[in-house]
């Protein structure tokens, strides 16, 4: 039996990322989400072709966007890895 792993969300506040570790991280080319949280603004990195590439939904990182909603009725979900930054690690 195959076994399916959940998509993981990695939280940094601490040190800015370069790009080739956030690549690394969430598989691919990088797409930005900018919300803001009770963590004051916060940047959602994930794979820019997580969707092409059939990547599993990341509930977490999806819960983190659309906080109000299940995963199930958001308008949108993320998928894959996710990097979810806040303070010294906002990207500038």
């Amino acid at each position: 039996m195959t076994k399916v792993e959940s998509p993981k969300t990695t939280y940094v506040k601490d040190r800015q990322l370069s790009l080739n570790e956030l690549q690394k991280m969430v598989g691919g080319y990088i797409q930005v989400i900018t919300i803001d949280t009770d963590m004051g603004e916060t940047h959602i990195i994930m794979d820019e072709e997580g969707k092409l590439k059939n990547k599993p939904i990341n509930i977490e990182a999806t819960g983190l966007w659309f906080p109000n909603q299940s995963v199930l009725t958001s308008p949108d979900h993320i998928v894959g890895d996710a990097v979810v930054l806040t303070d010294k690690a906002l990207l500038q």
